[in-house]
């Protein structure tokens, strides 16, 4: 994914989060989209986890407070760098590491100490995000919440190099791919390169 927005594919927005890495599997053309306190704020009001007019007071308060906001962030790619391999070792049938589910563990711990309750049930936390570090709060509450039921349908895109996920609601469930006209069509490409190459070229008619 070339782009400077990242894409929201993900079906969940903290796999959208999670895709804020782009080319994440290869070392030579991974990006971070995440570059500064700025960059994660207008990415939480694009993905839907802050309301428009929370953007705009967040991006004062880390004007305001550049040390907190730049520690914001620290702990969004924190909470991004265990969510990647957690949902790696989902993807391919692994044991999930006892260090990532302890960052897990501790963001839900201080997001919900953070939180109020919702006034009925079901119990459930409720933040209105007044500081950067609510950003991580709020998205530390979704990772617990997308984690503590089945991955059911959790995708990893077959793109070489690509790594976002994605919940795959396709009607046959065999959705591959984070984007068909994106990651698809490269792989489509390559293919038919190959097949060519393996096509020997037709050579003069024996007469």
């Amino acid at each position: 994914m070339e782009e400077t927005a990242p894409a929201l594919i993900g079906g969940h927005v903290v796999l959208d989060f999670a895709n804020t890495v782009a080319w994440r599997l290869d070392e030579r053309r991974a990006a971070d989209r995440m570059t500064g306190p700025g960059a994660l704020l207008a990415w939480a009001g694009r993905s839907g986890l802050l309301e428009a007019d929370r953007v705009g007071v967040l991006l004062r308060a880390a004007d305001e407070d550049p040390a907190t906001a730049a520690h914001a962030l620290d702990a969004a790619r924190r909470l991004r760098t265990a969510l990647h391999r957690l949902l790696d070792s989902a993807v391919d049938g692994l044991s999930p590491r006892p260090e990532d589910l302890a960052v897990v563990r501790r963001g839900f711990l201080d997001a919900w100490h953070r939180a109020g309750c919702a006034p009925d049930l079901p119990l459930r936390p409720e933040l209105v995000a007044a500081a950067p570090g609510d950003v991580v709060h709020l998205l530390a509450l979704g990772t617990a919440e997308l984690l503590s039921a089945p991955l059911t349908g959790l995708r990893r895109c077959q793109g070489a190099g690509c790594g976002w996920f994605f919940l795959d609601r396709s009607r046959s469930h065999t959705r591959r791919w984070c984007r068909t006209d994106d990651c698809g069509n490269r792989e489509r490409v390559r293919r038919h390169y190959a097949r060519s190459r393996a096509t020997p070229d037709d050579g003069p008619s024996a007469g």
